[in-house]
């Protein structure tokens, strides 16, 4: 059966649909935090948000993290992740080797100048994390959103096809 409603009335009920707000704001909230905290990494330390989410990921294996890790952790393609970690070897950020396990797969490690770039841009983030976040949510709803989209990325990562 045709829908003979007025399409402004249909387009009322799509603007009025939490499912579709819900989904507006988290993607305009997230694009304008992780802005804002780039922007901070960036003036604070030279670093992009990109760089410093890699070193993270880079600081939780010791032993070296393998590339397929890190496009797969930080969201890029396989080339994306070769050219940002190119970069950051220029850059004196991290090192990378090959596996003494399988030659095939290639570790990157933290260099020391990289340790301490990561310290000083997880200042920024923490101080500019705490302005931002905490100018607007206590502590608990804080915590509360952690929790919700920390569930909410656990299931999204099990629909993600690989980044090729």
């Amino acid at each position: 059966m045709a829908d003979n409603r007025d399409p402004v009335d249909r387009v009322d009920q799509v603007l009025a649909d939490p499912r579709i707000r819900a989904a507006g704001v988290l993607f305009n909230t997230s694009a304008m935090l992780e802005r804002l905290l780039g922007a901070a990494i960036q003036r604070e330390t030279g670093i992009s948000h990109s760089m410093f989410e890699v070193l993270l990921m880079v600081a939780a294996e010791p032993a070296g993290a393998p590339m397929s890790r890190l496009s797969g952790g930080a969201l890029l393609t396989s080339g994306g992740a070769t050219r940002l970690v190119d970069r950051m070897v220029e850059a004196g950020l991290v090192t990378r080797a090959p596996s003494a396990a399988d030659r095939r797969v290639q570790l990157v490690s933290l260099t020391e100048h990289g340790r301490g770039v990561l310290l000083a841009a997880a200042a920024a983030h923490t101080r500019e994390s705490d302005r931002l976040i905490g100018a607007a949510l206590s502590a608990d709803q804080a915590g509360a959103m952690v929790e919700s989209l920390d569930l909410l990325g656990r299931h999204l990562r099990t629909e993600q096809p690989p980044l090729r």
